[in-house]
This record gives structure tokens, C-alpha cells and sequence, in this order.
């Protein structure tokens, strides 16, 4: 197989391309100091990371800029809104939360901005969101690197903010460990490899050819001591992060901020002992402790649900969507809240834009003939029968004949 058959392929199983090299928000791990806290106690360690959490804030913060938050409702985006709010009134300040209506991020990002008064636009995804145009203008604004249409609308947000300044969380849960395994890989090859095994984008249909061994010639291999940070998520950091995570949310045009990387905050949460950022536990306290207010709102972690709830009530509510999910497929309005996005599997069917945009894409990449493996009349029509929900293929196939349509674009000018 050549380099050019491994990009695809790795686009189709992982919705990006594995030999990608641009550095869009490059990372120093140089001043992790696994030394440095070993020793403190959690309290102390408490009231240590909210002093770092202000120092980098402070450090970052830029008076007389129009600030711009994408509120979502995860932790991240909260805990840069909360340290926000130290330099800045929540009615100054612009935020936007976009997704499917009646997901988790989408209610509780909204709900946050009403509650906190920020000027706020929520932007809804469905058929005034998708067209050919938009999804180019995507391609073309995340470097030609990663699956579409899980963006929010760039000519809106162009028109919104023009001299926006964007507070991003970019691998701010990474950071606090949730990339941290309880039982880390003792080798480069072993992290390698369960990352591979759980990088599957597409899920119900097979569409690639390679082996995971095949994708490891376009991984990086070098990396720092294990004792400093795990190869598991040296390996994250290495891979998916700069490769499909940084080109999807740190849109070329803006001018973004990542507090989160590069910080003292992001030294500080590196180099505490793993024990206290397992499943970002530290972060979480922390977060708790210094900005109470926010921090006892639902949020998406907890399935909606806060985290003074009981955990066998959080249980309950994941196994109920596991439930909501699969009745989905045969009742589209039972819906999930799990659909951060869109419901694609249901859009493809019925939102004429967006099946509109899918379709013609497809019928193209079929014509390059450059996936000539690929069963795609068969796709559709289990899709269209309800027989299975290609949703996540489709979109992947749309996505890659939209890359290399802009690509040939703007080549051409």
C-alpha cells in the first residue's frame, strides 16, 4: 500500500489524515516536574492549582479585547468562564453555544449563559446550517484535515465576532487526566496500539483496508520519559490532539487563546502525582472549590445531573440513554441527548440540505474512483431502509470528497 492509499485509509477509519504535520497550538512538556508536589498534601495542592489557575489567567488576559467563549456543557469551557468572570462582567462578555437542540451540551450551555447573563448566541444545527458552501469554507478553514459538519457555522461566527478574541479548552481534559489509564502501557508500541483500537471513527460499517499495524509507520516515534508523562497519553498528545482535535477547533481566521496549554496551569496538572488526576479528580475539586456557583450546575460529565448527585442516579441515567439510543433507530423522535451534534443518522435521512450536500459528495468521490472497494449503493440503501444507521459513514465519505474538492480548489487559484 502506498502513502497516498494509507492517507485514505486513515481518513476513513479515523476521520483524519495520519501523516499530518502542522502544529497549530504546539505543546512544551519541558517543566513537568513529577518532583515538585509528590510530597504535598491534597488540600494543599487544592489551593495550589486555584493560585495557578488566576496566575494563568491573569497572564493571558487581554483588557480591551472583545472576548468570545464557546459555552458548552462540559467542564472546560465552564472553568475558563468561571476564571473569566475574575476580569470581566458576564453581560461584557460574548458567548455562543451551537449543537443539537436537547443534547447535553446544547441545553446546559444555554442554560449557563442565561442564568449568567452573557450575550449570548445559541446556534442550533439542522438545514440552515448545512449547504455545499459552508462545508467548503470548512474544509478550507481547518487545513484540509478532518471529518465536516461537526463545526459550528464559520460565516456566522465570522459575522458575530470579527475581532473576536476566542478562550479556547482546547485538551484541557487531557491535561487534567482523562486520557490517564489506571493501568498505563509499558511500552510506546502497547500505547500505540490501544490508541489505535480506539480511534474508530466509523463504527457501523467497515470501510478501510489497513491493519491498526499499518497506521504505526505514520505515528511519531519519540517521545519523553514515561515517568514524566504516560506513553498513553504521550501518544494522544502526539496523535490525535495535533491531528484531528486541533484542526476542528482552532479554526484558521481567529485569533484563539488556550489556557489550558502552555500555562502554569497545564506545568502544574502535569506535574502533580497521576494518583490525583485520575479521571481529572483534582481539576474537578478544584474547579468545585474556588467557583461553587458553577460548579454545582449540571453538567454533560454527569449526564446532566450535578455532582452532589448520586452516582447510582448518574448510572441509571447513562443506561437510560443506552436504551433512548437504540430505540432511535426504529422511533427517530425518541431522540438521545448524547448527540452532541446532530443526529446524522436521522439528518442524512430527512434533512433535505444536509442529505442534499452528503449525497452529491458521494456521488463524486464514487466518481474519482479513488474507493472503489467500497460498497456505497449498499450503504445507502441499508441506511435508507432502516436495515442499519450509516449515519457515521456517510458523513465520513462526504467529508473526504468535500477535503479534496476544496484542496483541488484552492490549488487551482
Amino acid at each position: 500500500m502506498n502513502r497516498e492509499e494509507l492517507r485514505i485509509d486513515s481518513f476513513l477509519r479515523f476521520g483524519y489524515f495520519c501523516d499530518y504535520e502542522e502544529q497549530h497550538a504546539p505543546i512544551d512538556f519541558s517543566s513537568i516536574d513529577k518532583k515538585l508536589y509528590e510530597k504535598e498534601a491534597w488540600e494543599d495542592l487544592i489551593i495550589l492549582g486555584a493560585e495557578k489557575l488566576t496566575e494563568t489567567f491573569s497572564g493571558l488576559w487581554q483588557e480591551g479585547r472583545e472576548h468570545v467563549l464557546p459555552l458548552s456543557g462540559g467542564l472546560d469551557s465552564r472553568l475558563i468562564f468561571a476564571a473569566l468572570l475574575k476580569h470581566i462582567n458576564a453581560e461584557q462578555l460574548q458567548t455562543f453555544t451551537f449543537g443539537a437542540p436537547g443534547s447535553y451540551d446544547y441545553e446546559i450551555g444555554n442554560a449557563i449563559a442565561a442564568k449568567f447573563g452573557t450575550r449570548h448566541h445559541p446556534i442550533s444545527l439542522g438545514r440552515e446550517t448545512y449547504s455545499l458552501e459552508t462545508e467548503l469554507l470548512a474544509a478550507k478553514r481547518t487545513d484540509y484535515q478532518g471529518v465536516l459538519f461537526h463545526h459550528p457555522p464559520l460565516d456566522m461566527l465570522d459575522q458575530n465576532y470579527p475581532d473576536g478574541l476566542f478562550w479556547s479548552g482546547y485538551v484541557g481534559d487531557a491535561v487534567a487526566g482523562s486520557y490517564l489509564e489506571a493501568q498505563p502501557s509499558a511500552t510506546l508500541r502497547e500505547a500505540q496500539m490501544l490508541h489505535l483500537r480506539h480511534r474508530v471513527l466509523v463504527k457501523s460499517t467497515r470501510l478501510h483496508r489497513c491493519a491498526d499495524r499499518d497506521f504505526l509507520a505514520c505515528m511519531r516515534q519519540d517521545h519523553i520519559d514515561p515517568e514524566m508523562l504516560t506513553l498513553d497519553e504521550q501518544v494522544l498528545f502526539n496523535e490525535a490532539a495535533p491531528k484531528f482535535t486541533a484542526p476542528l477547533v482552532l479554526f484558521s481566521g481567529y485569533e484563539f487563546v488556550t489556557p489550558f496549554i502552555n500555562t502554569p496551569w497545564m506545568d502544574f496538572m502535569l506535574s502533580v502525582p497521576n494518583r490525583y488526576r485520575f479521571r481529572q479528580e483534582l481539576m474537578i475539586e478544584i474547579s468545585r472549590r474556588t467557583f461553587p456557583r458553577l460548579f454545582n450546575l449540571p453538567s454533560r460529565n454527569r449526564l446532566g445531573h450535578t455532582f452532589d448527585s448520586r452516582d447510582f442516579v448518574v448510572k441509571g441515567t447513562f443506561w437510560l440513554n443506552r436504551v433512548r439510543k437504540a430505540v432511535h433507530q426504529f422511533f427517530p423522535r425518541v431522540n438521545s441527548p448524547n448527540f452532541q451534534y446532530s443526529d446524522f443518522d436521522e439528518g442524512v435521512r430527512s434533512d433535505s440540505n444536509l442529505r442534499r450536500v452528503v449525497e452529491e459528495s458521494i456521488e463524486n468521490l464514487r466518481y474519482r474512483g479513488i474507493c472503489d472497494w467500497i460498497d456505497f449503493d449498499g450503504i445507502w440503501r441499508r441506511h435508507d431502509r432502516r436495515i442499519r444507521n450509516h449515519g457515521d459513514a456517510l458523513i465520513v465519505l462526504a467529508s473526504l470528497e468535500l477535503i479534496l474538492k476544496a484542496r483541488e480548489t484552492e490549488q487551482q487559484v
